[in-house]
């Protein structure tokens, strides 16, 4: 039996059940704790469904996207930027641009001179890119003439066959070379220029338009690319081959021989590898190992439907998959067969419905934001208008408080679900179970209840349900301050009020009272406009009796600290050793006369690769405490990281981001923020650019000018209205009636180390032998429990509970800042035990806290803890999380209370006063609570 109830089994046999269970442990499989799933139609051939899996593992946020290839409406397609495959863009922008109503990130892409797809591209039936150089290692997926699709290995050969000359084999069409000693086929889906001689003398051109040798350059620069036709490149020792086989004014015939023939194809795309054949997880040809973000592609048993699949990792909650995993996944979700295209911070997947304005990216990039790429896969539907079918109506939030606003919006559908347009003006809005008033769209409620409001139009219905709160008693914007540049903006309409149970909603920024104070700036609408000078001062919003006070800075102090007009005190290092590269001065400069070049040549080494610029022998030391540092940095679309290296008062590095992808052309102003925990002063060792992708080494140069630190401008101390702050109605002392009870939470010491513990371990076995039961929260030293005479837990390793008068005491374990990496098995067990509860209070335990800085480090985790409680407040159960943290506070959050005990550091003797224990009183369905003073303090 667990340790950590047996005084509790020992003294309590009646009116209490005890119960302990640990399950078996997991095999290698995850197990699955818990699930969310939600499907959307985009059009009348394609579903989204977005599914969170909550496992022994972590998370899987997987978003899939299912393609009805039977609906003749729906069609698919190879995107790429359409000024040249070998110029990378973000999905986002080429579903945007080609119109497709979704899309998924496509194949691998190399970066070695150009950028160009690993394996083949059709597009329309066009070769765009030739099949892989490893024919046999990389498949391919396409999609016939007859719509149906497979997968496959595709043998090719490519020929030149020139008028009285012999057939030239070609190496590829638009794909790029290291030393271009073979024959490359470039046209006008490769680039609108040319290669010409920019990268070698001796480069041969021979262009061809309309099947006829129109001209022969060497050594010359980049041209048009022909519209209506193609150039054959090379150098070294294919120049004899180019120069004696074609001839100006010669004709020339292009033989493209693959199998399967892509003359029977419309679209195909190259992959990675196969990870499902036949239903089976297959045998990978390529096996990028690891757990990462993953991308990929299925096909159904009937070859019907097409399953695109992104699984995001490489964040705090989602881990990523291995390929094993990512298999067994598509053959949960239907697939026979599948290949895994590009992953890591490639991967992506964009939504484009018809109804709305812009597409969105609906996974979680790894970089935090859409990483260029060299291709995808869209989705296109051409499904004819029709008249309305069916009407949704949409809102901010479904909690809104009395008295204030909410707007409400109705979107129309065909049957094809096409968006069809609504006059807004001509919607009735009716309520139901609520008293309010809609003035056109905007609902104000008079009284707090729950309801549905409905709306009307042209026959159709629909309807939500909406929850109104009391009244707001505190205000929430997610910040006390913010600082911000001069002459910019700030949103501010992230507005949230809580009543005194702590239920929140969103308040429309129209129905607060804005003051500014101190010449910062306006507020508009819930829009922050700031001043043309740098100042500091606050904003005061007010809704009804509720306030909140935001402190404001504005502008920065900046300080040069590298002008880089020479070259002293700065060198050149790389990593590892077979990375080449120098640094020297350039005459494209932003301030002054020069900037710094920092030349690079990543193509010797396929591990992590870095060229740093080092600021001296001891670095560049800053003056008090700069919050950010930005220099001005000329890209060449590497997108390659762009980090610096900082050293700390107490020795400690930290490495800051300026750009986590150089993914622009020319100068561009980069910031990168400073730490909040580094120990002031501190001083910047290094700049440098990286790269960690081994498909992305290249040869180049970026320059850097204007080096600075910069300095907030300070927030001022300032007399402000008075802000205001739920109290919870429960804490307040309470007598026990008859049949009721007390208990007692405090923090247990471990360690008897020093005198001062033994007396605060006795004061604390005192207190709990005052009431009927004890819950120390951490590991207590045997001393201390000894001493304690009533039932009492101990909230450490291990999970239990037990049941008392109406009252339900869980220990959970979080030891290791999480359940599920503490021990995963408790999830199943928490979610069985709440199930089959039927007290009016649950209290549950745990070492540590749930939320904030020494909260779960997974927030997703804490976020699904708090909404599996939600979901059993919902039914009137009084809910208690008691955490152990590093302050003592409690939390209303949605009608549950996260109440956290201060560990007080005990080495100092005046931290006694400090110590706090928790006391409860339970009447039946009542309870109360008091936080008290473990010592009063002498007057």
């Amino acid at each position: 039996m667990n340790r950590l109830f047996k005084k509790v089994v020992s003294y309590i046999t009646s009116g209490i059940i005890i119960f302990s269970s640990l399950s078996p442990s997991f095999a290698d499989k995850p197990i699955l704790l818990h699930e969310r799933k939600t499907i959307e139609n985009i059009s009348s051939g394609v579903v989204h469904e977005h599914i969170q899996k909550f496992t022994s593992d972590g998370w899987w946020n997987i978003n899939v996207l299912r393609v009805n290839l039977k609906d003749k409406y729906t069609s698919l397609d190879v995107l790429f930027n359409k000024e040249g495959i070998s110029e990378r863009e973000t999905l986002s922008n080429m579903i945007k641009n080609s119109k497709a109503i979704a899309g998924i990130n496509g194949d691998f892409f190399s970066t070695a001179k150009n950028s160009f797809p690993l394996g083949v591209v059709v597009s329309n039936g066009e070769m765009v890119s030739s099949p892989p150089y490893q024919w046999d290692k990389l498949p391919i997926f396409a999609i016939d003439k007859n719509n149906h699709p497979f997968i496959s290995f595709w043998k090719w050969e490519i020929k030149a066959v020139p008028e009285d000359g012999q057939p030239v084999i070609l190496s590829a069409i638009n794909k790029s070379s290291d030393k271009y000693e073979e024959v490359i086929l470039y046209d006008k889906n490769w680039s609108l220029k040319t290669i010409g001689n920019t990268y070698f003398d001796d480069m041969i051109e021979i262009i061809v338009e309309k099947d006829t040798v129109k001209e022969i350059r060497i050594n010359q620069p980049p041209i048009d690319m022909p519209q209506n036709g193609y150039i054959l490149t090379g150098r070294g020792r294919v120049k004899d081959i180019l120069l004696n086989n074609f001839k100006v004014g010669k004709k020339v015939k292009l033989e493209i021989d693959t199998t399967p023939d892509y003359k029977n194809i419309k679209t195909a795309i190259g992959s990675g590898t196969f990870i499902v054949k036949d239903g089976n997880i297959a045998d990978f040809t390529l096996n990028i190992k690891g757990k990462h973000p993953r991308t990929a592609l299925g096909i159904n048993k009937n070859k019907d439907e097409l399953i695109l699949v992104t699984v995001d990792g490489r964040d705090t909650s989602y881990k990523g998959v291995d390929l094993n995993t990512l298999a067994e996944i598509m053959i949960d979700l239907g697939a026979y067969e599948a290949v895994n295209l590009d992953g890591g911070g490639s991967t992506t997947m964009v939504l484009n419905p018809q109804y709305e304005e812009n597409p969105t990216v609906v996974n979680r990039p790894s970089d935090g934001k859409e990483r260029k790429i060299s291709n995808g896969i869209g989705i296109f539907n051409n499904a004819p208008k029709r008249s309305l079918s069916y009407i949704k109506i949409y809102t901010d939030d479904t909690n809104i408080f009395a008295n204030t606003s909410r707007n409400f919006y109705i979107k129309g559908f065909d049957k094809y679900h096409n968006p069809v347009n609504v006059d807004i003006n001509k919607v009735i809005f009716n309520i139901s179970g609520i008293k309010g008033k809609f003035n056109k769209n905007t609902l104000i409620p008079k009284k707090p209840g729950k309801g549905k409001v409905i709306a009307y139009y042209k026959g159709k219905k629909a309807e939500i349900e909406i929850n109104v709160l009391d009244e707001v008693k505190e205000l929430q914007f997610g910040f006390e301050k913010f600082h911000i540049d001069v002459n910019s903006q700030k949103d501010l309409t992230e507005i949230y009020g809580k009543n005194d149970e702590g239920y929140t909603a969103k308040i429309n920024p129209k129905d607060i009272t804005w003051m500014a104070f101190g010449n910062i700036g306006r507020v508009i609408n819930g829009i922050f406009y700031s001043s043309k000078e740098p100042a500091s001062g606050a904003i005061t919003a007010k809704i009804m009796n509720a306030a909140r006070n935001i402190e404001v800075s504005v502008g920065y102090n900046e300080v040069l600290l590298e002008d880089f007009e020479n070259l002293n005190n700065l060198s050149f290092l790389s990593y590892p050793q077979e990375v080449k590269g120098s640094i020297e001065l350039d005459n494209k400069d932003v301030i002054s006369r020069f900037s710094l070049k920092l030349n690079y040549d990543f193509r010797n080494s396929e591990k992590t690769t870095a060229a740093y610029v080092i600021l001296g022998e001891n670095g560049i030391k800053l003056e008090n405490k700069p919050a950010k540092l930005g220099l001005w940095l000329y890209g060449n679309e590497s997108n390659h990281w762009f980090r610096g290296k900082i050293i700390d008062s107490k020795g400690k590095t930290f490495y800051i981001d300026f750009a986590k992808n150089i993914d622009w052309k020319g100068w561009k102003w980069i910031t990168a923020d400073i730490p909040n925990n580094v120990n002031y002063p501190i001083t910047l060792d290094r700049i440098y650019v990286v790269e960690t992708n081994p498909f992305n080494k290249d040869e180049g140069y970026i320059l850097i000018d204007g080096l600075k630190a910069l300095y907030s401008t300070p927030y001022k101390t300032m007399t402000l209205p008075a802000e205001t702050y739920i109290k919870d109605k429960l804490q307040k002392s309470e007598i026990i009636d008859k049949g009721g009870f007390s208990f007692i939470v405090a923090k247990g010491i471990d360690k008897l180390d020093i005198l001062i513990k033994h007396l605060i371990g006795s004061k604390i076995a005192k207190k709990i032998n005052e009431n009927q039961l004890g819950i120390l929260l951490g590991k207590t030293n045997n001393i201390i429990l000894d001493r304690i005479k009533v039932p009492f837990a101990e909230a450490s390793n291990g999970y239990s509970y037990f049941r008392n008068n109406n009252t339900l005491f869980i220990q959970l374990d979080d030891t290791e800042n999480s359940l599920r990496t503490s021990d995963a098995n408790q999830w199943l067990w928490l979610k069985q035990i709440l199930k089959k509860s039927n007290e009016k209070n649950i209290i549950i335990s745990l070492a540590k806290p749930i939320f904030g800085e020494s909260g779960f480090t997974d927030k997703l985790e804490a976020e699904l803890f708090h909404e599996i409680l939600t979901q059993y407040r919902s039914l009137g159960k009084n809910i208690f999380v008691i955490q152990g943290s590093n302050r003592t506070n409690v939390m209303l959050k949605d009608g549950i209370r996260y109440i956290e005990v201060e560990d007080i550091n005990l080495e100092d003797i005046n931290n006694v006063f400090n110590i706090k224990y928790i006391r409860f009183v339970v009447n039946g369905n009542k309870i109360a609570y008091e936080i008290l003073p473990l010592f009063q303090r002498m007057n």
